[in-house]
């Protein structure tokens, strides 16, 4: 079964002329609530306004009628989490769940725009990675890696890669270089999976094992009807009839979740909301209406569980998360500048193969002039002395 938390990480962009305006100012009117049930997407298609309550929840104003402004509807959302910091201690215990309990992991990252995910990826898969492993005291001496885009229609280049990695600094150049330009270079609506294997050992405890990380990054701008209903039947949504249509977002899903039947599978889904004084446009409206699905179905198979770690551990974790921070963003840094000096050496190296070019031909060119004849003969009358000063020593 799988361990699922809605993980909210809530951004607020206060903007100049707005920082006075009271939470809800903008809305007056009745505030009817949703009677247990979902509303249905269409009824976020203008925004609405977001006050936090608590670390968990929410609650959203919002306007279904733009011919009724007056009419106001108000909706509670909870959640496992909900954070204005970003990332906290989600990844941490991810992979402690990974290398400390071997448990497989599924990462589902959702925001509204696509964007490039290497500073993202290259934190959770390399650095925190590197820094779990020094705490268990384990060792990676094996790893494999395989990329892919999820269209969502025909149109678009659908990416695959598969590669092997010997150590983390391997995985860390093919990040670097090679799903930077990929990310460029993809084309049409679609999304991002990754799966990384880990085989890691400790000759200490004598032990061996695999564990196995996909992490799926969704965005909500290009999902298509038929993958917005899949979601939501996924997390059993008891109004979406449980036969959806199959789309490559949805099948990768049901890939990785029916590959870990018989263990437990964790599985933290991020939701990156942003709004704006308060203000969520439609799309971000719905995001927070997939986290409490999310949210109310983790409830549904676990009900109040809590997290497994100790309050020490998590103590702990969160002072290792403090650490990890600072040396990312140092490495950040030195990453930055070894691609920059990368660049200049590589400017440096072809100015110098054009030079060497230019000394070559200059050469040819001298070799069949009188000058050039000259210095051969000159080389040939120092060559004859050295052998005759040889000869006499």
């Amino acid at each position: 079964m799988e361990q699922i938390r809605a993980v909210v990480q809530f951004n607020d962009n206060k903007t100049a002329g707005k920082a006075g305006q009271r939470d809800g100012a903008v809305f007056t009117g009745v505030c009817a609530s949703v009677r247990g049930q979902e509303p249905p997407a269409q009824g976020f298609q203008y925004g609405g306004q977001v006050n936090i309550l608590d670390e968990h929840s929410l609650r959203l104003l919002y306007c279904q009628n733009s011919s009724k402004p007056h009419l106001i509807m108000c909706q509670k959302f909870h959640f496992d989490v909900l954070s204005t910091r970003e990332c906290g201690q989600e990844i941490p215990i991810l992979l402690n769940h990974l290398f400390g309990k071997r448990r497989d992991g599924f990462l589902i990252h959702l925001r509204v725009r696509r964007e490039c995910h290497l500073m993202f990826l290259l934190d959770t898969l390399v650095i925190q990675v590197r820094s779990m492993l020094q705490s268990e005291g384990l060792h990676l001496y094996q790893g494999a890696l395989r990329f892919r885009k999820l269209l969502e229609d025909d149109e678009g280049n659908s990416l695959q890669v598969e590669r092997a990695f010997d150590d983390l600094h391997g995985l860390m150049l093919w990040l670097l270089n090679q799903y930077r330009m990929r990310a460029q270079l993809s084309t049409g609506p679609g999304h991002e999976a990754l799966e990384v294997e880990y085989m890691v050992s400790s000759e200490d405890r004598r032990l061996r094992f695999r564990v196995r990380l996909s992490i799926l990054l969704v965005a909500m701008e290009e999902l298509s009807v038929d993958s917005l209903r899949g979601l939501h039947g996924y997390f059993h949504d008891e109004e979406i009839e449980p036969a959806v249509p199959s789309t490559e977002l949805i099948d990768f899903m049901m890939h990785v979740t029916k590959r870990s039947r018989g263990q437990s599978l964790y599985m933290p889904v991020m939701f990156h909301v942003v709004a704006t004084n308060s203000q969520v446009d439609a799309q971000n409206a719905q995001l927070l209406s997939l986290a409490h699905l999310v949210s109310r179905q983790n409830g549904t198979q676990s009900g109040s569980q809590s997290s497994p770690c100790s309050f020490a551990h998590l103590n702990h974790l969160e002072s290792q998360q403090q650490e990890i921070q600072d040396r990312f963003r140092l490495v950040h840094a030195s990453l930055m500048q070894y691609i920059q000096k990368a660049e200049q050496l590589k400017g440096y190296r072809q100015r110098f193969d054009d030079q060497l070019a230019q000394y070559e031909e200059l050469l040819k060119q001298t070799a069949n002039t009188e000058f050039g004849h000259f210095l051969q003969a000159s080389h040939a009358n120092l060559h004859h002395i050295n052998n005759l000063v040889d000869k006499n020593n």
